[in-house]
């Protein structure tokens, strides 16, 4: 078993330190910055390199992501802190709710058709047993090999949110006309699925050994211990009104951050409507977001929740490095703020859009990392 706390101690509490100054909004003179190509989903991915038992063996898991993990180490000195992560998809609560779950070849597992038909059927549920029910498990099976085999810290598995899982049960289509027409089952719903988040991560952190205010990876970055122990993802933001929001996902997302002492919310694209919200949401410490390219949406972030909510500043690689980063370093504040590019061999930011493109993640991650270096340090 390799040490790597002990071994890099001294590199990790420098990189804590870091980011715990941009979630304290500390006037600082660098940027906390990560250069991710240790991801633990397989979207992205080179097909030829996906062990064909990723999913099903916990040893392999954990020996493709510690690969990946010595690789950095050896590689880059950003700000990355390690850890192992019990990845099944983003469908792993509605799998214990009865949802079908289809595992794709190369790619990541994916929640396919629906439970609920009527709003009124929410009754029918039950909370689900993490010991018994999908692939709830099978994650918990990962984090004890994970503890068991490293010295790394493990975390939860991606939780989503609630907005997700009831996406998930009813259907995009379905939950939002019943926010018009049956808008008390609504709330039914996601309080329920509220419920089944909150127990779903506690049982996880037991098995993690850790307290609810602690470890958490806002997808895989460090969410200092005095800002909150949970992150979730409400990507789905990005279509609804701000009234909807307001009325049917932020004070369920409250309730979340205040059972684990805070935490950060995620999404991709661009919810330039949704940030008052977000601001107002009790408990939510930061911002995880991968932008896109649209960096008026993220100068308007930083303006609005200056010394409230840190922001983690995310994409995948772009296409065009160099002139990318000048754009956004150009209108970025360094204060309260952490930058991360995630590399993929077959995926690169070109337009607003993810393009596929064949790239060397070694030569790409060289020209990330110097570019990280002259802007951020």
């Amino acid at each position: 078993m390799t040490n790597y706390c002990e071994r890099y101690k001294e590199r990790f509490d420098k990189s804590y330190e870091k980011i715990l100054h941009a979630y304290e909004y500390k006037s600082t003179d660098e940027v906390p910055f990560i250069v991710s190509d240790v991801s633990y989903w397989m979207d992205g991915e080179n097909p030829n390199k996906i062990p064909a038992d990723y999913f099903t063996n916990p040893e392999t898991m954990t020996d493709y992501q510690l690969k990946k993990i010595d690789n950095h180490l050896e590689r880059y000195e950003d700000d990355y802190i390690p850890m192992l992560f019990p990845w099944y998809g983003t469908g792993v609560i509605p799998s214990a709710l009865g949802c079908n779950i289809q595992f794709h070849e190369h790619s990541d597992p994916s929640v396919e058709g629906t439970v609920l038909k009527r709003p009124e059927d929410i009754n029918k549920l039950s909370m689900p047993d993490p010991y018994k029910d999908g692939l709830m498990p099978k994650v918990l099976e990962t984090i004890d090999y994970m503890k068991a085999h490293t010295d790394l810290p493990v975390s939860f598995t991606d939780p989503q949110g609630p907005l997700n899982i009831a996406l998930c049960l009813c259907g995009v289509e379905n939950l939002f006309i019943w926010m018009y027409e049956a808008p008390k089952y609504v709330h039914e719903i996601m309080a329920f699925s509220t419920e089944v988040f909150i127990n779903w991560v506690k049982v996880q952190k037991k098995h993690m050994g850790r307290e609810l205010n602690a470890g958490a990876f806002p997808h895989g970055i460090l969410l200092p211990e005095a800002f909150g122990g949970i992150w979730l993802a409400d990507d789905d933001c990005t279509i609804m009104s701000a009234e909807l929001y307001k009325e049917f996902v932020v004070p369920y997302n409250a309730t979340i951050f205040k059972a684990f002492g805070g935490g950060t919310l995620h999404f991709c694209g661009s919810a330039e409507h949704q940030l008052e919200n977000i601001l107002h949401t009790d408990g939510c410490t930061g911002v995880n977001n991968f932008c896109m390219g649209n960096f008026k949406q993220i100068y308007k972030m930083q303006a609005l929740y200056e010394d409230k909510l840190a922001l983690m500043v995310c994409d995948f690689a772009p296409l065009h490095v160099n002139t990318y980063y000048k754009e956004l370093f150009s209108g970025l504040r360094k204060k309260g703020t952490i930058v991360a590019s995630f590399l993929s061999e077959v995926y690169a930011l070109n337009q607003s859009k993810y393009d596929h493109v064949a790239r060397d993640t070694d030569v790409l991650g060289k020209e990330v990392y110097e570019v990280f270096q002259r802007y951020c340090r």
